[in-house]
């Protein structure tokens, strides 16, 4: 696990998760406006071959691109599959909602992936479902039926 260091400290899970939440919010603001002048599929390309060159660039310099050599072939299926899942046909899905709808309603609705994340998981991998997330899938339900309603 590594970890990173801001200023002499260790940087916490919040920053984390406050930074992805920022650039999560104005990843759709760039998708929308460079879908005016382009298809889905165009878009779904240039992005990525974006995070290729960012990543190939990052794992150059920190030296991590041997770290490829140590994953085990089941972890390379799983992670592909991943990876054509969300990143082609989720954002292949995605960025046509955003070319056709309002990035105030599109988004909402896709940001809520984890209600179908929790259904799988309950029907595939045996998790169970709390009370906690039985009331946290309504609320996500509830929510996105009052951004689309009001």
């Amino acid at each position: 696990m590594s970890t990173f260091k801001l200023g002499g400290k260790r940087v916490n899970w919040l920053f984390w998760a406050l930074l992805a939440m920022v650039f999560w919010g104005l990843g759709p603001i760039f998708a929308k406006l460079g879908l005016v002048k382009s298809d889905p599929f165009t878009a779904l390309l240039i992005r990525t071959i974006g995070v290729f060159a960012a990543l190939l660039l990052w794992g150059l310099a920190t030296s991590r691109l041997g770290s490829l050599k140590e994953v085990e072939p089941r972890t390379w299926v799983l992670l592909l599959s991943e990876g054509l899942a969300a990143s082609v046909v989720g954002h292949f899905a995605y960025f046509h909602a955003l070319q056709a709808g309002k990035v105030s309603s599109v988004v909402p609705i896709t940001a809520s992936y984890p209600l179908m994340a929790l259904i799988l998981a309950i029907a595939l991998l045996g998790d169970k479902l709390s009370p906690g997330r039985g009331i946290g899938a309504v609320l996500i339900v509830t929510g996105i039926y009052l951004i689309q309603r009001f």
